[in-house]
């Protein structure tokens, strides 16, 4: 899905990850990536694209597109006539496809060389991209309540990837996971063990829904009333109750913001892999 605002009509805010191509393209994997930066007196200076301080000038590039999924919301329309949103919304999910592997390459080839810390993201990327196609195929086949328990195991990936943040040395953080040594065995930079409790709280503090998030999908991971509620229905004071492997009986709504929900994490991996990229950028 590809939203190419061109220059010369409208500039991405300050400092936000945009993808960058020079010319009319339909796809993104020759784009450069970077953000829109300003000289100290505040004048427009250009998009800094690549290593040390390189900045290209406005001219240079064609078209934007940021890096992120912006301005999206549940329609205020009948539950029947939201179907084709849920499809939009779920091709806009399966876009970060593209995003991520083109935002991984940018990550190999910044800086001066490879650190543990680009294999950890190189395995995150994979992850994350595996559980957003097995999300996508579950909801069009509907199958939401598998589908549902593939949204904690992506917020398990931006925890455990901010993890590395919150160390002291990220990169033997990350080789010593990459060694098998267990996440909530390695303590941070204040001698925390990084547990998934701890993990949750530390990225609730950067996006404060994350903790409804991970204590709603909680009650996915076991047999709990959130199953039985998507079996039965109660309407006109009758009850009713469904045996079914499809998901005839969920709300479009419901669908919508679960989809969502997961192009908001993947919006959070794809920001700290980008932040990565300009350390490396900067300090080789």
């Amino acid at each position: 899905m590809l939203h190419w605002v061109k220059i010369t009509e409208q500039l991405p805010e300050e400092q936000k990850p945009v993808f960058l191509i020079k010319e009319e393209s339909q796809n993104i994997k020759h784009a450069d990536i970077g953000c829109l930066v300003t000289s100290d007196d505040g004048k427009l200076q250009g998009f800094h694209i690549d290593n040390d301080t390189k900045v290209v000038k406005l001219e240079a590039r064609f078209a934007w597109m940021y890096l992120e999924e912006k301005s999206f919301f549940v329609p205020d329309l009948p539950d029947a006539e939201l179907e084709p949103t849920v499809l939009d919304f779920l091709e806009r999910l399966a876009f970060f496809d593209k995003k991520l592997t083109r935002l991984s390459a940018w990550m190999v080839q910044s800086g001066q060389g490879l650190y543990h810390l680009d294999f950890y993201i190189t395995g995150i990327v994979s992850r994350s991209l595996s559980l957003i196609n097995g999300f996508e195929t579950l909801v069009k086949s509907r199958n939401y309540l598998s589908a549902l328990h593939l949204v904690r195991p992506h917020l398990d990936n931006f925890m455990r990837l901010h993890a590395a943040w919150l160390c002291n040395d990220p990169h033997d953080f990350a080789f010593r996971v990459w060694k098998g040594e267990q996440v909530q065995k390695i303590r941070d930079k204040d001698n925390k063990p990084l547990k998934d409790w701890y993990l949750k709280e530390k990225v609730s503090e950067l996006y404060p829904w994350i903790a409804n998030v991970y204590n709603e999908t909680s009650g996915f991971i076991h047999f709990s009333n959130k199953h039985i509620a998507g079996a039965v229905n109660t309407k006109d004071e009758n009850l009713t109750a469904y045996i079914s492997k499809n998901d005839n009986n969920i709300p479009n709504k419901d669908k919508l913001e679960t989809i969502m929900c997961m192009i908001e994490i993947t919006n959070c991996i794809a920001n700290h892999i980008f932040g990565w990229i300009d350390t490396k950028r900067i300090k080789g």
